[in-house]
């Protein structure tokens, strides 16, 4: 394999989340220095984490439109609706708090990834869904 193509593999799999010390094994293995494959993990660590954190922003932006939503959703139906009369109202109601803790799920979710991004082990793609 040559150094090139060692790199992009090393790339690759840094993304899909696996740990820089067996990417660094890997690349030693196939003919980098030890200082050259540092800062070659130093600089595809740094690229994971930015693209976490823009997943993150994203999924924090999502869930508070959606939270905000479903919040200012539930105020008519709260306000008009009545156990005895109206079970119609309370189902709604019920389905708005559930569309809110959607949201909320999402907004702490999305300030995880924000805050820590480090501490995601997972593929992007499948972090992004």
């Amino acid at each position: 394999m040559t150094p090139e193509q060692a790199i992009t593999e090393a790339r690759a799999r840094i993304i899909w989340g696996e740990s820089a010390l067996l990417v660094r094994e890997f690349l030693v293995s196939n003919g980098l220095s030890a200082a050259d494959a540092d800062s070659k993990i130093e600089a595809f660590c740094a690229e994971r984490i930015l693209e976490i954190r823009t997943v993150g922003r994203r999924r924090t932006l999502i869930g508070a439109v959606i939270l905000l939503s479903g919040g200012v959703a539930i105020y008519p139906c709260y306000k008009f609706a009545d156990a005895s009369t109206y079970l119609g109202g309370i189902r709604i109601i019920v389905l708005f708090a559930l569309i809110g803790l959607v949201g909320l799920w999402k907004v702490i979710s999305g300030v995880i990834c924000l805050a820590r991004p480090q501490s995601e082990h997972r593929v992007i793609s499948e972090i992004s869904e």
